[in-house]
């Protein structure tokens, strides 16, 4: 754990890529260091929208998804929000 700064010795018995492919090198005698792992797993399919946040409010736009999206929409959530700084 010391050698590449891993915090979780579990992680060692871990079969996630994003762990894995840290690993693998050119040169068995280069230097690794662990990256972090994201909190929220990889998607296939991740969307970002800009809305006014004056006129429109979340569930307007869950409504207009699922209007537009029918039978293919199986989950609207709301993960992250970023307001700029004017």
């Amino acid at each position: 754990m010391i050698l590449y700064d891993i915090p979780d010795i579990r992680l060692f018995w871990s079969e996630d890529e994003r762990f894995l492919k840290q690993f693998v090198v050119p040169h068995i005698w280069q230097k690794i260091k662990f990256q972090p792992l994201s909190k929220y797993p990889p998607l296939i399919n991740d969307i970002s929208f800009w809305l006014p946040s004056e006129t429109y409010s979340k569930n307007d736009f869950y409504d207009l998804a699922r209007t537009v999206g029918g039978d293919l929409i199986e989950k609207i959530i709301l993960v992250d929000e970023f307001t700029h700084p004017k």
